[in-house]
């Protein structure tokens, strides 16, 4: 399993456009097999950081990911809407986890 974080910020006039342009993405990511979550968030008391929190069942699906037509067309569809690239972390879980699943 993988988790990933990625965090950008938004121009504060256009988060209105991102989170519809993510919000259409997201069915299709999740629609993936391998991908086991696929959530924005909002940072708080912020006009427009943003984290993305993500889980995926191996390399594999995270690779299938980020090749997507649904992912090339929301980074097309957002890209005036962000100040700069993203920051990407990619985990493994270490030790017990929660299972977010159940």
């Amino acid at each position: 399993m993988l988790n990933v974080i990625a965090t950008l910020t938004v121009k504060p006039e256009c988060t209105d456009d991102f989170e519809a342009a993510v919000a259409t993405a997201r069915a299709a990511f999740l629609a993936d097999e391998g991908c086991l979550r696929y959530d924005l968030q909002r940072v708080a008391k912020s006009e427009g950081d943003y984290v993305f929190i993500e889980a995926y069942d191996s390399k594999d699906a995270l690779r299938r990911h980020g090749a997507m037509d649904e992912f090339a067309a929301m980074g097309q569809a957002t890209k005036t809407f962000v100040t700069g690239p993203p920051v990407v972390t990619v985990m493994t879980p270490v030790g017990d986890q929660v299972d977010l699943a159940g």
